[in-house]
């Protein structure tokens, strides 16, 4: 009795791997997108529906527009009186310091003070370009020095480099004026008398006249 069963059972197992069951749903291949035709197609469409060429007149207004006002300084703001101090630039090297020919010139530990080796022989003025009473003041200033360069912290390039007659540069992200410690404008920096400092002034646009603060 057990080998007609299990013939049977073996028949109807054959039977059943064998029946079309049909299609259940619909069967693609298993593959990817090439990201490449995507981005192509995606760029055509944008190219066709002129899409692509107003993102483009809008990214080329916005890099003229901000590298003739690039953003303002934040935390400037209008000198109301003057000061002055003495700004020293003197670092603590971490390791030895040598020039081209490997000749150490500061020792790890030691205070190094560049004007020591390069003089300070130039004038910076740090102006806001968008106030007319600075403006007027800059044109003022008779620097002592050949070299002189006036910085913004905010206002046009182009528009205050015209008024100035004079080449102009901006203080990006802040960065000289946080290293001079400078927050507020007009200021002026220049070599104090013995050359190893740096003097640093404050000065109100409405002011002639300046206090000399003393040789350093």
């Amino acid at each position: 009795m057990k080998a007609p069963v299990a013939l049977s059972l073996l028949m109807l197992t054959h039977s059943v791997m064998a029946t079309d069951l049909g299609t259940w749903g619909d069967l693609w291949p298993v593959e990817e997108p090439d990201m490449l035709t995507v981005i192509e197609s995606r760029l055509q469409a944008l190219q066709q529906s002129g899409e692509m060429d107003r993102k483009m007149a809008e990214f080329k207004a916005r890099v003229v527009r901000n590298s003739q006002r690039p953003p303002p300084v934040d935390g400037i703001t209008r000198a109301l009186r003057y000061e002055h101090r003495w700004f020293d630039p003197g670092v603590r090297v971490d390791k030895d310091l040598a020039d081209g020919n490997g000749n150490i010139f500061a020792r790890k530990g030691q205070v190094f003070n560049p004007l020591e080796l390069t003089p300070f022989n130039q004038t910076l003025w740090f102006i806001d370009g968008d106030d007319p009473d600075q403006i007027a003041w800059m044109k003022r200033q008779k620097p002592d020095t050949l070299i002189s360069r006036i910085i913004l912290v905010r206002g046009n390039i182009p528009e205050t480099s015209e008024k100035l007659d004079s080449r102009i540069y901006f203080d990006q992200n802040g960065a000289l004026t946080t290293r001079f410690g400078i927050s507020n404008v007009p200021a002026r920096v220049t070599a104090a008398p013995s050359g190893l400092r740096l003097k640093v002034e404050i000065i109100p646009p409405e002011m002639t006249q300046y206090d000399s603060g003393g040789a350093q």
